[in-house]
């Protein structure tokens, strides 16, 4: 009781104080510390547990996945296997989680599989979590097909289906399954709405984007939030109605945030109108939003347009400011393991095997007579190094 309402201080004193502590006692101490964001208490008070069942095990997975921390998730979720402990629904749908971040689809489908072996109920939220696992891995007919085998379809469902589509190029097929939810009497939510809108913006699909806008508040009394207008933003800006998108910047109800100027920054981009982009840059340094991708915009733009100088002068004052561009990274699953990848790091105890079979297909490229460009690779390889 103690634990649900945040006050830890008082759990962990019965919890001392107590002769008798069997495993639901210890479970609820750990998941007290979990849920309050302490969780390498938790995990410590976990490894003295004399005895642990599904939902201790359990709490940890969830808490991991949910704090962003994937890879240990996972580990977790493998001990518990080898521990001889059979996952419960909330394990299994933390692990679920964590793969698809992790893009760690060969794990997904042993998951996949478990579930279907032991006849685990497919219901709406562990549907919902392989439809998400397997969309964010890249199998987006698979999530379909989990799709399809679900008796009940709930927002929830058909909001992450819409994303999957939406996210792979399925912008057609996300919109007609935005409607059936509709037809089927299933109401839409806030990032319904959102996933929808980003289909409509993909497709250039002015008319019929503006109006689902409209229909938040019309029909179904939902006020567009500052996400929402990123994403009409986005829609104008796109097709290359830079006013009307700048207009809404202007008339909307709320500050602009990065994202809503991020989206017109970046149709500004696309069409060629630096001093729109600039205008949007200088809104984004007042709101004190200007990282480092912001600059490397305005500088491509201006480079675009000839501007040498304005692209000295930007990268100038990326100097001045110390703005330093944020690595990227990439992630490879490899044998069920989830390898991460980033820019300038040498770390990884293969290195010497991995440049050396990026610099093979480099030169394989290089002297192949099928006309391939092999630049992309080389391009990888830079960025690897």
């Amino acid at each position: 009781m103690y634990s649900s309402y945040g006050c830890i201080d008082c759990a962990r004193r019965l919890f001392d104080g107590s002769l008798n502590r069997d495993v639901i006692s210890w479970t609820a101490m750990v998941n007290g510390y979990a849920k309050s964001g302490q969780i390498d208490v938790a995990r410590e008070l976990f490894d003295r547990m004399p005895e642990r069942n599904a939902v201790s095990w359990s709490a940890m997975i969830t808490t991991y996945a949910q704090i962003g921390r994937f890879q240990e998730a996972l580990d977790f979720f493998n001990e518990m296997q080898l521990a001889g402990v059979r996952p419960n629904h909330a394990g299994i749908v933390g692990a679920l989680s964590a793969c698809g971040f992790l893009g760690a689809l060969d794990q997904g489908r042993w998951i996949h599989a478990f579930v279907e072996r032991n006849a685990i109920e497919l219901d709406r939220v562990m549907g919902t979590a392989l439809m998400d696992m397997y969309a964010k891995c890249g199998s987006i007919e698979t999530a379909l097909q989990v799709f399809d085998a679900m008796s009940e379809r709930d927002v929830f469902v058909y909001t992450s289906m819409i994303s999957g589509l939406s996210n792979h190029g399925h912008s057609e097929r996300a919109i007609d399954l935005f409607l059936k939810m509709r037809e089927e009497g299933v109401r839409p939510n806030e990032v319904t709405f959102i996933c929808v809108l980003s289909a409509c913006s993909r497709m250039g699909l002015v008319d019929q984007g503006r109006e689902i806008f409209a229909s938040m508040d019309g029909v179904y009394g939902i006020k567009p939030g500052v996400e929402h207008y990123g994403c009409l933003v986005d829609l104008l800006g796109r097709a290359g109605l830079l006013e009307k998108a700048k207009r809404v910047v202007r008339e909307m109800p709320m500050e602009p945030d990065s994202y809503v100027l991020g989206a017109l920054l970046n149709a500004c981009r696309e069409h060629g109108e630096v001093a729109l982009g600039k205008e949007a840059v200088e809104s984004l340094v007042e709101l004190g939003l200007d990282h480092s991708g912001v600059h490397v915009l305005l500088s491509n733009m201006y480079a675009s347009a000839y501007r040498w100088e304005d692209v000295l002068k930007v990268r100038k004052g990326m100097d001045e400011k110390k703005v330093k561009k944020m690595p990227g990274c990439s992630m490879i699953e490899v044998d069920g393991v989830a390898c991460e990848f980033v820019s300038g790091d040498r770390s990884h105890s293969c290195m010497d095997e991995i440049v050396s079979t990026i610099k093979g297909i480099d030169k394989q490229l290089k002297s192949s007579e099928d006309g391939l460009d092999w630049r992309n690779v080389q391009s990888m390889q830079i960025a690897m190094l």
